[in-house]
């Protein structure tokens, strides 16, 4: 676990339960503007990050819960800011994410950025890492999409890849469940073949919401989600502006081709 910023500012912090950790995990290397991000973002936002954790591993469950017992158990940080290693941090979305922030009220608030379950298609098709849960079935949940242009949105999941947490979280959490892992990614092996894969981000989410602590997603707090390209808000807005643009289209030649049919006879005859 390193230090990061200046030791003298630190020493002279009158509001310690303000410092904010930083984390990320990876598997042995991370994508190079990540570690720009993360850096620029560190030397310049101005806010009271003041300690940075990496946890290198294959894992990400196992990954993730050891950041998070580090933090709660090995630190008095009390605010976790968890960032993936295939994310671009900017100064404007954390500030937007950490002025959204409430102990009480909103204790845990995550960015956004994009994601895509075709990322071998040539064209990946974005949907925003926000979600609402199925009313009956944990299996299903829904992207919350078209996306809230910046706005504080409840929300019951998101993905881990930017997110800031406040230690009372880590409280709750093992208050009402017990010091176990909240990371265990999951699978009803009575139905492998349909969808029913619950990743670790959206089991701690499911355990949290157990606990009765809420989940907020800011839409305008949006990051680079690098894959094969910059996978962004400008992305996204082009996407679904295109696919529109097609489907209107092909609704007006529907429309014109039925017009110019002839009409349909009633098989009488004049004589």
């Amino acid at each position: 676990m390193g230090k990061s910023g200046n030791p003298a500012k630190r020493a002279v912090t009158s509001e310690p339960n303000d410092q904010i950790m930083v984390c990320w995990c990876d598997n042995g290397t991370v994508d190079g503007k990540f570690m720009e991000g993360v850096v620029y973002t560190l030397l310049t936002a101005g806010l009271p990050i003041t300690s940075a954790q990496r946890v290198q591993g294959n894992q990400i469950g196992r990954q993730r819960q050891t950041a998070f017992d580090v933090w709660h158990k090995q630190t008095n940080f009390d605010w976790l800011l968890w960032v993936d290693s295939d994310i671009v941090l900017t100064n404007e979305a954390l500030q937007l994410v950490w002025k959204s922030a409430h102990k009480v009220e909103r204790p845990v608030v995550s960015g956004t950025y994009f994601i895509s379950k075709q990322m071998e298609s040539s064209i990946m098709q974005p949907y925003p890492a926000v979600f609402m849960a199925h009313e009956d079935d944990k299996y299903l949940m829904s992207y919350v999409h078209p996306l809230p242009f910046n706005q504080l949105l409840k929300v019951d999941y998101a993905g881990f890849g930017f997110l800031l947490m406040h230690r009372s979280v880590a409280d709750k959490m093992r208050e009402f469940h017990g010091d176990i892992s909240f990371f265990i990614e999951s699978m009803d092996e009575a139905n492998a073949d349909k969808d029913t894969f619950i990743g670790e981000d959206i089991q701690f989410f499911m355990k949290m919401k157990e606990a009765g602590i809420p989940l907020h997603a800011h839409t305008g707090a949006t990051v680079k989600h690098m894959k094969r390209f910059a996978f962004d808000e400008e992305f996204y807005k082009l996407y679904w502006a295109t696919m529109l643009n097609s489907m209107q289209a092909q609704a007006r030649k529907e429309k014109e081709a039925e017009a110019q049919a002839p009409a349909p006879s009633d098989g009488s005859s004049s004589s």
